[in-house]
């Protein structure tokens, strides 16, 4: 279960404090599927950094799994990020001098499978996303739709 109490977020631009969230309140349990959604500016972004360890917030806790994730050091939260929390970031992140099928390995080789796993299981899901027949091209020879997440 990943959750936030009462989380605020706070930071100065241009000399001006601004919130970017107050008081936020969220539970997600293990194995939902989650969006957010909102116009420009209204703390998707600051929400999800604070989610996934990687922005302490100003107020409030944010648990996963009953453990307060800042209460961890920055180690122990990429441990935590490696093992129990994945994002589609908003623009592709792909290593471009690897092809398809090796940059969706990243992620399997870093949980420790073996090689044999990590190219079956990547090929399995390249193909679920329509992309059989791309797998050993690199990103720049992939249409801007091929390198977005599905």
């Amino acid at each position: 279960m990943l959750r936030m109490e009462n989380v605020s977020k706070t930071y100065r631009h241009r000399g001006q404090l601004v919130t970017a969230l107050n008081g936020a309140n969220a539970e997600i349990p293990e194995g939902d599927f989650v969006s957010i959604v909102g116009p420009s500016g209204s703390g998707k972004s600051t929400l999800l950094l604070m989610l996934g360890g990687m922005l302490s917030p100003s107020g409030g806790r944010v648990l996963l799994d009953d453990q307060s994730i800042y209460d961890l050091d920055s180690n122990a939260r990429a441990h935590i990020r490696k093992q129990k929390v994945g994002f589609v970031f908003q623009t592709f992140n792909l290593v471009p001098y690897l092809s398809a099928i090796e940059n969706v390995q990243i992620p399997l080789y870093l949980v420790g499978r073996d090689n044999s796993s990590q190219q079956a299981r990547a090929e399995e899901l390249l193909t679920r996303v329509g992309l059989s027949d791309r797998m050993y091209h690199k990103p720049c020879e992939l249409s801007v739709g091929q390198q977005t997440p599905p």
